[in-house]
């Protein structure tokens, strides 16, 4: 359960410093736990979490857990999270691969078709039929004409991709508790 955590609310040098959303989540996470699990009556599970709301540091989140939860055990280390910086970096850069491979993708198929549309045109005495590549065309380049024009629609995904991919793996770098 520590490793949820930014930091570990065990570790002596970090009970100064200060908490984030993110910590306050797991807290109330555990505390919504141990009240569906019966260990926490309404009243005390309302009191925690509204201590858990107003807890700035993780010296106050300690208090909170001691009696749910073993607080004995190796303090998990603090977790490198990858900057904001990175992840716009690569979120862009895998942005720019999808955007270009959607456009090589509309071409090939587009010319793959006209292709096949020219041989059998060709075989029945270039009598042209129906031109059904333009379909395919018009659905493939709006999928380009798509991911070009609707940049932060993608960028958006692909950070929230990344960012999830960047916690479970921190997830998996920590040791059990």
């Amino acid at each position: 359960m520590w490793n949820r955590f930014t930091r570990d609310p065990r570790d002596e040098s970090a009970a100064s410093l200060r908490t984030g959303d993110a910590d306050r989540a797991v807290l109330a996470d555990v505390l919504g736990e141990a009240f569906s699990d019966g260990r926490l009556d309404r009243e005390e599970y309302d009191e925690r979490s509204d201590a858990a709301v107003r807890a700035r540091t993780y010296g106050e989140f300690l208090p909170l857990l001691q009696d749910l939860v073993p607080t004995t055990g190796t303090a998990v280390p603090a977790v490198r999270r990858a900057s904001a910086g990175d992840l716009e970096q690569q979120a862009v850069a895998v942005y720019e691969r999808k955007r270009r491979d959607a456009w090589v993708e509309a071409v090939t198929i587009t010319l793959i078709c006209v292709g096949i549309w020219g041989a059998i045109s060709i075989a029945g005495g270039w009598d042209p039929h129906f031109p059904w590549p333009l379909i395919v065309a018009a659905v493939t380049f709006a999928d380009a004409i798509d991911k070009t024009f609707s940049r932060e629609k993608y960028l958006g995904k692909e950070r929230e991709k990344l960012e999830r991919r960047a916690r479970k793996e921190q997830r998996r770098q920590l040791p059990e508790s």
